[in-house]
């Protein structure tokens, strides 16, 4: 299937599209509020069924317009998808422990700077993964759909306009506007470079998805408390736990580094 539009999204078209992802969100999060008593759930609940219904139909347009296949979305080099994933998974394992405790540090040092408000508390809180339906909107479609849409489109298409880290860099910069506040922008941000200099080097969404949702896991499984952090408090991890993750942090990026030296995208004609 040859793809159309390839240049689509530009920059200024990336960002309109995130903005149409939140008036489509928007849109159907009021019809379903509407009509909530009749599927027996609360407001909160309804979030993952928004949250594909919205994604579904910005991606039914985009799909078609880009004559873009799922299977090429999700895997546009001709290297297999599967060996790739099981190669890259131990490795991303690794990088895991690093990744989240300095984000944990990350998010109390913006929270000293920054006091919440009560109105930034409320939007917080309503992201809590406190209900199944909460649980699987943040740890498997959030991951999946974001990672169809930032990575899959909006990388893709940049990474053919812009040189390499000004696309990843740009993409990024939308990964974290679109999560709508500060507090989780400046992470997002970061880890969406990871995640986009590991989409460039591999043109997979399966590594990208698999690391996005170890993190959001991560996220909402560990007690933060007992991992060091009090609300109003800078998190104090043991100085071993930091050892432990920065040694396991190094090894992981070594294999990684190794392992994607040359980009799956410019390994030669029988490639591409």
């Amino acid at each position: 299937m040859d793809e159309k539009h390839e240049t689509f999204p530009n920059a200024l078209e990336a960002l309109m599209l995130v903005i149409a992802l939140y008036m489509a969100e928007y849109l159907v999060g009021a019809a379903l509020y509407d009509v909530r008593g009749a599927l027996s759930m609360e407001p909160r609940d309804l979030g993952g069924m928004i949250m594909v219904l919205g994604y579904g139909i910005v991606f039914t347009g985009l799909m078609g317009y880009k004559n873009l296949s799922y299977r090429e979305l999700f895997h546009s080099s001709r290297a297999g998808g599967r060996p790739a994933l099981l190669v890259l998974l131990p490795a991303l394992s690794l990088t895991l422990p690093l990744l989240f405790i300095s984000m944990v540090t990350l998010d109390a040092a913006l929270l000293a700077l920054l006091p919440m408000t009560s109105q930034d508390r409320a939007l917080l809180a309503s992201l809590n993964a406190d209900s199944v339906t909460m649980l699987v909107a943040i740890c498997l479609l959030g991951p999946v759909l974001e990672e169809m849409l930032f990575r899959g489109i909006i990388l893709r298409s940049f990474l053919g306009q812009y040189p390499k880290w000004a696309a990843i860099l740009a993409s990024a910069g939308l990964f974290g506007f679109a999560h709508m506040n500060i507090y989780q922008y400046v992470g997002a941000v970061i880890i969406g470079v990871f995640l986009g200099w590991l989409y460039e080097r591999t043109r997979s969404l399966i590594p990208c998805i698999a690391l996005h949702a170890a993190y959001n896991t991560a996220c909402v499984t560990v007690d933060w408390d007992d991992a060091g952090r009090a609300q109003d408090s800078f998190p104090l991890f043991a100085p071993s736990t930091w050892l432990l993750a920065m040694l396991l942090g190094a090894v992981g990026m070594t294999i990684l580094y190794r392992i994607l030296q040359v980009p799956a995208g410019r390994r030669g004609p029988a490639d591409r």
